[in-house]
């Protein structure tokens, strides 16, 4: 009698643990809405699906905050506090699902204030205009190292210089980082921002902050996909993945502005690693469009096709 039960509770266990198994995926990616957007996830959605696309069975969750700057249409809750809020939300987000399933990496995507939140729990730092004073990051240590890539768009803590900044703008955003800050998992993010968006930079035109995903998606997808296959995740093809804005279109259609051009700190020396090491060209190369150097890439460091072309310390890209 007690070999049978001791048979069943075995059973039972095992069967639980193949539910938990079952229920983790290999990608989990967190996305937060920006300032007054109904719950979900605003425009981070178009590039949260890109990256599912990119990755099957990748699942998604919109962190849970509200996402507000005083307006009524969103409970009249002030920017400060509604930041802070999305602050600790994505830190619990990202901690409970990594007490669930450690062995799922993780990928945050933010747009506007939801860039914001995403950045105070990557990088910790304090945020003064929402009320944190405490410096340390709120994700776990465990959980960080699980979250192998950060995209914020268009977020207001932009400041010019940061390692991990790509745009135009060379001032700094509303609630912007002090000058000089540094991110202690600066390798895992990268902050989109141009010269005309008066949210995380100083410009006028209103429009030009939501048009994150269509200048720099494709190009925010790589970063994405190369950190996942370096922390050796299968699929997530870069091949297909079409160059970052161009300032022409030579098939007569709408060109996009040259403010918002591939950031001219890039460098462009064909066949060399964005790294500096002048590895040649060959069959171990990266292919057109992936990634080609940075701090802390083990990867190919010259490109097989293109040019291998320096974003910042951390990220190199091969581009035509």
């Amino acid at each position: 009698m007690r070999a049978s039960l001791d048979q069943t509770l075995l059973f039972l266990l095992a069967q639980a643990l193949v539910a938990k198994a079952q229920s983790c995926p290999d990608i989990q990616i967190f996305g937060a809405r920006e300032t007054t957007v109904s719950p979900g996830f605003g425009s981070a959605g178009a590039l949260i699906d890109m990256i599912k696309a990119d990755h099957s069975g990748a699942t998604a969750e919109a962190i849970k905050y509200p996402a507000c700057g005083g307006q009524s249409s969103c409970g009249g809750v002030q920017y400060g506090d509604s930041a802070r809020q999305g602050t600790e939300a994505v830190a619990k987000a990202v901690n409970d699902f990594h007490s669930r399933c450690p062995d799922s990496q993780i990928v945050l995507v933010g747009y506007s204030q939801g860039g914001h939140i995403m950045h105070n729990a990557i990088c910790g730092g304090g945020d003064s205009g929402a009320g944190i004073s405490d410096t340390a990051v709120p994700i776990t240590t465990s959980a960080v190292a699980k979250v192998k890539a950060a995209i914020l768009l268009g977020d207001p803590r932009y400041v010019s210089g940061l390692a991990y900044g790509v745009g135009t703008c060379t001032s700094g955003g509303f609630d912007a980082r002090p000058s000089g800050f540094v991110c202690p998992n600066a390798a895992k993010v990268q902050l989109y921002c141009d010269a005309e968006d008066p949210y995380c930079c100083k410009g006028n035109d209103a429009n030009h902050h939501q048009q994150y995903v269509r200048l720099y998606g494709k190009e925010a997808l790589a970063f994405v996909n190369s950190k996942l296959r370096a922390s050796g995740e299968a699929g997530g093809s870069t091949d297909d993945t079409p160059p970052a804005p161009s300032t022409s279109n030579s098939n007569g259609g709408a060109s996009v502005s040259p403010s918002v051009s591939i950031p001219p700190q890039e460098t462009t020396t064909k066949g060399s690693s964005g790294g500096g090491n002048g590895q040649e060209q060959g069959s171990n190369c990266a292919a057109l469009w992936g990634q080609c150097g940075g701090q802390a890439w083990t990867g190919a460091t010259c490109c097989s096709a293109g040019t291998c072309k320096q974003f910042n310390q951390y990220y190199s890209q091969c581009l035509n």
